[in-house]
């Protein structure tokens, strides 16, 4: 599996590298960049490794008689199965710790590197809803920890009744304290309207928005698994949309486990004595299977994400089919 893995992730990494090698200033730009494609790939493609390897491990296995000689002795399927369990349910546990590390960012981490824009860490110009407030941030300073150019405009009946504005905020602990409030509300007396001016020392405002989250949410960048996490309850406590999240949540954690179910099908639905099989036409054929369910299982992931479909149909659904149809293999595979 691991010969596997590294030759897939190198020829991805490679085949990208010789296209955009040219656009790369320098030596270690090149490094950094190659590195953290060879990181995007690896996330990519470590449940088709997984497959691969099993498909490779079992066919020599029949091709030897090895096979054959294990369960002579004793050996059941169950008991054959047991260490490619173990080593893939490793591995995939491997990789989702990985998620919660910048593991799980390396795809926009390269594209900053294309574009030069890698030490460069700021947003403008974010307009967003926060609770019965929108909030409008200047500009967003995610590695100092800071916003320029703050305003709340506070919402009744659809219309701003009260604005808030600070020059600046800093991120402290879990919320954002601004100082040296504009304090800016609509009165009404004697049925006329009259603007109040008020100066505030202090305001806290955007609890649990982490300058990472808040920057990477409304740039629309990758998120670790934790920050997508949070970023999640973040939004559905603001009644917004998170099916983007959602799907990418589930595409860390549920979608590689096809790779378990489907080693599961080949050990217990493939014959184990080479003379009862065609080794070209059943390698071919776990081969082209394994490409064609990644294949539909990556483009429902899209799908979820876009929101034409609901994630967990699109995502959790096909999973849990296909673990059933594993297990019903399982289970046959004693009558």
């Amino acid at each position: 599996m691991l010969i596997i893995l590294i030759g897939l992730t190198g020829l991805f990494t490679g085949l990208d590298y010789l296209m955009n090698a040219s656009s790369l200033s320098s030596f270690n730009i090149k490094v950094l960049y190659a590195f953290s494609k060879w990181q995007e790939a690896l996330n990519l493609l470590y449940p088709l490794a997984i497959i691969l390897g099993a498909i490779w491990t079992k066919m020599a296995f029949i091709k030897q008689n090895k096979l054959a000689s294990f369960y002579a002795l004793g050996i059941t399927r169950k008991d054959f199965f047991k260490p490619f369990f173990v080593v893939s349910m490793f591995v995939y546990i491997l990789f989702v710790g990985l998620n919660f590390s910048s593991f799980a960012t390396a795809n926009d981490t390269a594209y900053m590197i294309k574009k030069n824009q890698y030490a460069m860490s700021k947003t403008e110009d974010l307009f967003f809803k926060y609770n019965d407030s929108f909030v409008y941030i200047g500009t967003l300073l995610p590695e100092q920890k800071k916003i320029e150019k703050l305003t709340v405009f506070k919402m009744k009946n659809n219309k701003v009744f009260e604005s808030l504005t600070a020059k600046e905020a800093s991120f402290n602990v879990n919320e954002w304290i601004a100082s040296n409030i504009i304090k800016k509300s609509k009165i009404i007396r004697d049925n006329k309207e009259y603007l109040k001016v008020e100066h505030l020392d202090f305001l806290h405002t955007l609890k649990g928005y982490e300058p990472k989250i808040l920057k990477s949410i409304y740039d629309g960048q990758e998120l670790t698994l934790y920050e997508s996490i949070m970023a999640n309850t973040l939004l559905e406590n603001q009644d917004l949309s998170t099916e983007a999240l959602r799907a990418d949540i589930y595409s860390k954690i549920v979608t590689p486990l096809f790779s378990i179910a489907l080693i599961m099908i080949l050990i217990f639905r493939f014959p184990f004595y080479a003379r009862y099989m065609n080794m070209a036409s059943s390698t071919t054929q776990a081969l082209g299977g394994t490409l064609f369910v990644w294949g539909i299982l990556f483009a429902l992931q899209g799908i979820g994400a876009n929101g034409t479909i609901n994630p967990e149909l699109a995502i959790i659904l096909p999973i849990v089919l296909l673990w059933i149809y594993a297990i019903y293999t399982l289970v046959k595979s004693d009558r």
